[in-house]
């Protein structure tokens, strides 16, 4: 080919910056509903390690452990991605509340999908965590305190428990951040600082050097 003629070529097959637009609020009602529904019965994971989990195996961890009432579709996205397709919003409500989950000791950070579920967007760096505090004095004992301190390691969602001593809460941890492993209470700025120890539960796989769950050790 001369190039004149590749020159041409080119000219014929430019591409156009303006790509083909869907609106969804023109779609007919039925094609909404079938998307709106695969949604709300939806989740993205996104296993937080460099180790390669293939499909078949984390399905097979899927049905094995989560024990849901109908068989979770697990569909690959990319590495270490996965759609997960449930039978039921209770079943998927279910897995959400009884976090986190890991698999072979790497976290498992899940995602609701929102608008479009547009998967490249979704950061995966939230996870609730149920978190102890230990050696909570007792001005901090109370609920109020709880979701001031829980305020203090992520979004707090609940306190789940108070003990003699301990506090037992519902957070949201940015992962992606050094967990935090104590916190300090001061009555006045004078004052000597309490020491909170944070312990959370079903801790997976974790860096002890920087505190970073998940990259390579």
């Amino acid at each position: 080919m001369t190039n004149l003629n590749y020159l041409d070529l080119c000219s014929v097959l430019a591409l156009e910056d303006d790509a083909e637009e869907v609106v969804i609020s023109n779609l007919q009602s039925d094609l909404r509903t079938a998307g709106e529904k695969k949604l709300t019965c939806s989740l993205v994971a996104c296993i937080l390690t460099t180790k390669v989990i293939t499909r078949e195996s984390f399905s097979l961890f899927v049905q094995n452990v989560w024990r849901t009432r109908a068989i979770v579709g697990v569909e690959s996205l990319e590495e270490n991605k996965f759609i997960l397709r449930f039978a039921s919003e209770v079943d998927r409500r279910r897995i959400i509340s009884n976090g986190p989950w890991s698999i072979e000791n790497y976290l498992i950070a899940l995602e609701i999908p929102q608008g479009l579920g547009d998967y490249t967007k979704m950061k995966f760096n939230r996870v609730s965590f149920c978190v102890q505090l230990h050696n909570v004095p007792i001005f901090g004992m109370t609920r109020e305190m709880g979701a001031v301190l829980g305020s203090m390691l992520g979004e707090f969602e609940e306190v789940l428990d108070i003990q003699s001593g301990a506090l037992r809460l519902r957070v949201i941890i940015d992962v992606s951040k050094p967990l935090k492993r104590f916190l300090k209470l001061r009555l006045d700025a004078d004052k000597e600082a309490s020491i909170i120890l944070v312990r959370y539960e079903r801790l997976p796989d974790l860096c002890y050097a920087c505190g970073i769950l998940g990259h390579p050790l």
